[in-house]
């Protein structure tokens, strides 16, 4: 007697729901985040003005959610905002899944450490790198870069492309530099994102 049809149920089918959840905890709630605050200022549940750096309405009307916020807002809805989040994703997937070990092991903590690492950083160095390249007080971008650049030196030699052309990892950085700079994209957020790295 022929096996029943093997009629698979839509739960087991994955889909958007199953790939989330397979995501890295940290990637998992940064990349989350960023498309809901990202989506929320575009559809205007929010002001973007209520999202940025600010560090004198943090100071003296106490809006602390302004040390989080800079680091979820990708930016208003275009290509190259929907490029920064398939970044945030990827990069934030490929180096939490083997960071650097800091001590906890080279797991999820180690990576919690990086990343506080970055946001620190960044903030220290944000007037500084003001004073030399247009940079905003948003640091989605920056801290996607900081860590694209702390994976590439983590593992120098992984293949990796760019529209096609292949180059190994140390050079990708580097590579959307020049890219942002052909196309005429603001680059100083990279360039801090890659000097935080550096740091780090």
């Amino acid at each position: 007697m022929p096996p029943a049809n093997n009629v698979q149920q839509i739960d087991d089918t994955g889909g958007p729901q199953a790939w989330f959840q397979s995501l890295p905890l940290v990637t998992r709630y940064w990349f989350g985040a960023a498309v809901l605050v990202t989506c929320g200022a575009n559809f205007g549940f929010f002001s973007p003005m209520k999202l940025i750096f600010i560090w004198d309405n943090i100071w003296e009307n106490f809006e602390i959610w302004r040390f989080l916020t800079p680091f979820l807002f990708v930016g208003k809805f275009d290509i190259n905002t929907l490029f920064a989040l398939y970044m945030l994703q990827s990069f934030s997937q490929r180096y939490e899944s083997e960071p650097y070990n800091t001590g906890a092991g080279g797991g999820t903590a180690d990576y919690i450490f990086a990343m506080m690492f970055g946001m620190a950083s960044i903030f220290l160095t944000y007037p500084l790198m003001g004073m030399v390249l247009p940079v905003a007080p948003l640091f989605a971008r920056t801290l996607t870069f900081f860590v694209i650049y702390t994976w590439s030196k983590r593992h120098p030699t992984a293949p990796t492309s760019i529209w096609g052309v292949q180059l190994k990892a140390i050079h990708l950085p580097f590579a959307y530099v020049v890219l942002s700079v052909l196309m005429g994209n603001p680059y100083g957020d990279l360039l801090h994102g890659i000097a935080v790295g550096h740091l780090f």
